[in-house]
């Protein structure tokens, strides 16, 4: 079963968290544009910045698309499918509430830490996909958030998966980062081509990568 949500411009709000049992069905989520479709775990990040905006686990295949992602603690939290794919997303203030001299890197150490330690950031970011088999992150744009695009565990040496054409501006941690559950070299992300992405001001590592294997990062 597959599915076509059309939203109309507007601001949509309230976490969505849905786990299913077994991956059977397929959905996307596809909004106006960028700048007049508005998905939000709250009306501000004092009132979603605990929640993820989306937690979708077990699906066949999810796509989000032309839309804007802001106000909780991770954007797109996809985990355990076939194929996920985001394109032409804006994720903003995911993960921190974006006070600019705290994305600027002007701040002390103990300012920032004081920062992370308190009430205006959570634990997330843009995105976090983890153990999905393809994934594609194409034409999306981050700003002021606390983790860049996060990619953990995912890809397959049969399909390639794709970064490309994302711009990353002003994250507390990386920007664009393939994760690996643990740091022994057994996992982490395969298959992926990292290109033509463009990466402003991250706090942390523009591009990191950590385990996995056959990863290419070409031309950002």
């Amino acid at each position: 079963l597959s599915y076509t949500f059309k939203l109309a411009p507007g601001a949509y709000t309230g976490a969505i968290a849905i786990d299913r049992t077994t991956a059977t069905q397929s959905f996307c989520i596809e909004g106006s544009g960028q700048d007049s479709t508005f998905v939000q775990a709250g009306t501000s990040f004092a009132a979603g910045g605990s929640s993820d905006v989306l937690n979708l686990r077990d699906f066949k295949r999810i796509e989000i698309k032309n839309l804007c992602i802001r106000y909780g603690k991770y954007g797109a939290y996809v985990r355990g499918c076939d194929s996920c794919i985001l394109d032409n997303v804006r994720f903003v203030n995911c993960g921190s509430l974006g006070t600019v001299n705290r994305h600027d890197q002007s701040g002390t150490q103990a300012q920032q830490a004081a920062y992370w330690a308190g009430s205006d950031t959570s634990d997330g970011g843009a995105c976090r996909i983890r153990s999905c088999t393809t994934v594609t992150v194409q034409g999306c744009s981050v700003d002021y958030c606390a983790r860049g695009l996060r990619i953990q565990d995912c890809g397959s040496s049969a399909t390639a998966s794709i970064v490309s054409g994302n711009k990353v501006y002003r994250t507390l941690e990386s920007a664009i980062y393939l994760a690996a559950g643990s740091y022994t070299g057994s996992d982490g992300c395969t298959n992926f081509q990292i290109t033509s992405n463009n990466v402003f001001e991250p706090t942390n590592n523009g591009i990191l990568v950590i385990g996995g294997k056959h990863n290419t990062v070409q031309g950002n």
